[in-house]
């Protein structure tokens, strides 16, 4: 009996430390960038942040409204931009990444019909050690942007 009730409190135990995992990460911020007429492709921004104790790792994002979302970053090499995909993004502990034009972002294929100014744009992000989270993202424009 005593190695059962062990056995009982060790699986409570971690299911407290999981659901505290989950709340040290959220997401402020997220937008979806207004694609101009004739774009292949859309992109999307948005904060992680990772309010817990251990790094959390990005490894991939989905969404119902495009057939596959990509993790990417531009940057400049030898004077020429470039963008890249990336197979994950880590956030440090107590610390936060900015997925934001210029840097880390999402790219998505444009979907017919194109997504609309004020539409809200659902999003699933997948972590390394299992946890998801779900955003909205409007759509927006460039200079309307958060």
């Amino acid at each position: 009996m005593r190695l059962h009730t062990r056995g009982l409190l060790a699986a409570v135990l971690l299911l407290i430390t999981r659901a505290v995992d989950a709340a040290g990460l959220h997401v402020d911020g997220a937008w979806v960038r207004e694609a101009p007429p004739g774009a292949a492709m859309l992109a999307a921004y948005l904060v992680v942040h990772n309010d817990g104790d251990r790094p959390r790792t990005l490894v991939s994002v989905d969404s119902p409204r495009f057939d596959f979302v990509m993790l990417h970053r531009s940057r400049v090499v030898d004077g020429v931009a470039h963008m890249e995909h990336v197979e994950q993004i880590t956030i440090a502990p107590a610390g936060r990444v900015a997925l934001q034009p210029g840097g880390y972002h999402l790219m998505m294929p444009a979907p017919e019909p194109p997504p609309r100014v004020g539409e809200r744009i659902p999003l699933r992000l997948h972590f390394q050690d299992g946890e998801t989270l779900q955003v909205e993202a409007p759509v927006r424009r460039a200079g309307d942007a958060p």
